[in-house]
């Protein structure tokens, strides 16, 4: 059975397994591709959508004129609803806009489990939405995968 789904690939409406949203940091490669260690230690448990696109071109234009820029963003949009878990992974050395325009659209949904570096620019916010709205925190990817695995 197939359990890693990447952009823009077809995502089953049906899943035997629980589903998780592997968002966070990309940053045009900024960040560590931290998606794969999910994905290995993972897939066995769980079924993975996982937004990091094998031929993303940084190239294309943001625009929703752009017919590949909008997949991607609809792709996404559609995964993180089906998901009934998403980690959230703010990387230190990014800035990671949309990362935090989805932690808002989110936050109140009860399925994100986050982990925010210590230098993150914004960590202090993120610390505050996740104590309000009891969202889970780790302090590291490897702490929050453990948690998913027992």
């Amino acid at each position: 059975m197939k359990t890693i789904y990447k952009a823009p690939e077809e995502i089953p409406l049906k899943n035997s397994l629980k589903t998780i949203f592997l968002a966070g940091s990309i940053e045009m490669d900024k960040a560590v591709n931290w998606q794969k260690k999910c994905e290995e230690l993972l897939k066995d448990k769980y079924i993975l959508f996982n937004p990091r696109r094998s031929e993303w071109n940084s190239s294309w234009s943001q625009s929703i004129e752009n017919d590949s820029f909008k997949q991607q963003v609809n792709w996404e949009l559609d995964a993180l609803e089906k998901a009934d878990i998403i980690i959230m992974y703010f990387a230190s050395d990014t800035m990671s806009p949309i990362s935090l325009l989805e932690f808002g659209l989110y936050a109140q949904s009860n399925k994100m489990k986050v982990v925010v570096d210590e230098n993150f620019w914004r960590k202090g916010n993120i610390d505050i939405v996740c104590e309000k709205y009891n969202i889970q925190q780790f302090k590291t990817l490897e702490e929050l995968i453990k948690s998913l695995l027992n």
